[in-house]
């Protein structure tokens, strides 16, 4: 095989293993203009001094009550103490669902005690001049324990988290809407992040960007990859192979 030939197949391949990522690394970054541009999502949590999990949003009261079941079942990957309860989620009084021995963190106070769990959020709608709060539960029960040798046991896949919200407009009208880590639209996937009851930070077309950068990702692969590989493809190309 030719040195032409050659330099062309390494181009080609190159490019061809480059153009995937990178086309959902910049549609990524599109859409998080496009997110940004739409919507301020707040969580409500400042997480110290920890914010009470009463909280009212206009004149709708938004709360959570709790029965203790077991004060310690296990510690989590972060060695919080995490016991099993209960919990009730109200609006004005109205209980929205219910989440039958759920883990939560009982050392801590206040919306923390359901870090991983239950967010409260505020999500402003620019284009609609609309805000609406959001309570965004997970329903999926883990119970991720840390062994003592350090390994994790318990957890998910994430194909399995199966999520809610509550979302209620500011006269105390509300709608709800169940969505999973595979089938997610826009708005939830941001949710998800803003209110960390995912085990990690998403994105919408890929999690490529959830990563730390560094030269060789993203620039080395799959941008400089893409474009070396597309320039060996565009110079070594056979031409006269084809003209023949």
């Amino acid at each position: 095989m030719k040195t032409r030939q050659v330099i062309f197949l390494v181009g080609l391949i190159l490019f061809v293993i480059s153009l995937p990522l990178s086309t959902k690394i910049i549609m990524e970054v599109f859409h998080n203009q496009k997110m940004n541009e739409a919507f301020i999502i707040t969580d409500v949590n400042e997480g110290f001094p920890p914010t009470d999990s009463t909280y009212q949003f206009k004149d709708n009261v938004i709360e959570i009550e709790e029965t203790l079941k077991e004060e310690y079942s296990h510690l989590d990957s972060t060695d919080n103490i995490i016991g099993i309860s209960d919990l009730s989620i109200y609006i004005n009084r109205e209980e929205i669902v219910q989440l039958n021995e759920h883990p939560i963190r009982v050392g801590a106070e206040g919306l923390n005690r359901y870090y991983g769990e239950i967010a409260y959020l505020l999500v402003e709608d620019k284009k609609n001049d609309i805000t609406r709060f959001i309570v965004l539960v997970k329903r999926t029960k883990e119970l991720a324990e840390k062994m003592p040798n350090g390994d994790i046991r318990g957890r998910v896949t994430p194909e399995k988290l199966k999520y809610t919200l509550y979302a209620i407009d500011e006269n105390g009208t509300y709608t709800s809407e169940n969505f999973s880590y595979s089938k997610r639209d826009a708005l939830q996937t941001e949710l998800l992040n803003a209110g960390a009851v995912f085990p990690y930070r998403i994105g919408y077309y890929t999690d490529a960007l959830q990563a730390y950068p560094s030269l060789l990702f993203p620039i080395i692969y799959p941008f400089a990859t893409l474009i070396i590989g597309f320039i060996m493809v565009l110079f070594f190309f056979p031409y006269k192979r084809l003209k023949r």
